[in-house]
Order: structure tokens, then C-alpha cells, then sequence
């Protein structure tokens, strides 16, 4: 599995990454495909896993960003900053904005004397 972790990181189609992992270590071609299988399942959970780090870390640069704008009075960049840790937090997604916006209705009543 090892292996095809490594030969999934090389890229290529997963039918030849199998074929190849086959016939280095004499395994068949169906046991080659379950470690390719299990070793996606490995690099996608390391994936998300390196993902959501990846956010609080610029989470948490864009607060120290935004501090620092905040105390020299840069307050167009305290407003991106803050824009976007809103988007971030799915606070400005479509649906929420759609949810959002405001319904106006008139209606006008007729004055007017019947004559």
C-alpha cells in the first residue's frame, strides 16, 4: 500500500499505477487495485485533514492582519479582511444573502372620489 501511496502522488491513470504496483511486487492485478483503493482513501483523509489546518492557520493571519491594519488607522483593509473572514465563515454564501435581502412591497391606495 506503501507503494501505491507513493505511486498515486507520481500521478498517471489508477489502472496503470495498478498494473505497475502488480508486477514490481508479483501481486494480482485486483489486489494491486484494492491498495490503490485504500491509499486514496489515505491521501484524501490527509488531504481534508492538511485543508482544515491550512484554514486555521490563514484564519488566524488575517486576525493578526486585521489587528494590525486596525491600530494604523487602515481601516479599507480592516473592511477587506473582515469581507473576507465573513465568506470564510460561509456568512456572505448565496443562499444566506438570498435569505437575507430585504422584501420591499408597496401599495398604493386609491384616493380618488368616485364622481
Amino acid at each position: 500500500m506503501n507503494y501505491a501511496y507513493a505511486l498515486l502522488l507520481r500521478g498517471d491513470t489508477r489502472h496503470s499505477r495498478a498494473l505497475e504496483a502488480s508486477k514490481k511486487f508479483n501481486i494480482s492485478l485486483r489486489t494491486a487495485h484494492e491498495d490503490i483503493k485504500k491509499a486514496m482513501e489515505l491521501l484524501s483523509k490527509e488531504r481534508s485533514e492538511d485543508r482544515a489546518e491550512l484554514l486555521n492557520i490563514i484564519t488566524a493571519n488575517r486576525l493578526a492582519l486585521l489587528n494590525k491594519a486596525v491600530r494604523k488607522g487602515n481601516y479599507q483593509v480592516a473592511c477587506h479582511l473582515l469581507d473576507s473572514l465573513g465568506r470564510a465563515a460561509g456568512e456572505l454564501d448565496p443562499i444566506t444573502e438570498a435569505s437575507a435581502a430585504p422584501l420591499l412591497r408597496v401599495e398604493i391606495d386609491d384616493k380618488r372620489q368616485p364622481g
